[in-house]
């Protein structure tokens, strides 16, 4: 269950011709949106548990950098059970060094503006 639940990191950031830059547009600061999302298993899965909306699953949480054009890319995910809750703070911090983890070239001086999901 554990490998399940693992943290899971994108790494198309330091690859060859993988994402352009999106660390130091113009003095604005990097905007790093965490959310969580419902995901359903039809059927019984390693780590799936039942929702609050009463189906049954995951209840991933999500990072993603947004770009300042108008489109994002995914950072980072934490695979969690169903009945996972929405505002855990260690899960957020968790995800969250995951995220600036998966950011090639990010400085120490670099303002991260860290947005969250107020539903």
């Amino acid at each position: 269950m554990e490998a399940v639940l693992g943290q899971v990191r994108a790494h198309v950031w330091g690859l060859p011709g993988g994402m352009p830059p999106v660390l130091g547009q113009a003095g604005e600061p990097l905007c790093v949106d965490l959310d969580a999302t419902l995901a359903t298993a039809y059927s019984e899965k390693d780590g799936a548990a039942g929702t609050y909306k009463g189906t049954f699953g995951y209840h991933p949480d999500l990072a993603f950098v947004d770009r300042g054009d108008g489109t994002g890319e995914a950072l980072a995910g934490l695979l969690r059970p169903g009945n996972a809750g929405s505002n855990t703070a260690a899960d957020h911090i968790e995800l969250l060094d995951a995220a600036l983890a998966g950011l090639p070239g990010l400085d120490k001086g670099t303002e991260v503006m860290v947005r969250g999901d107020a539903g």
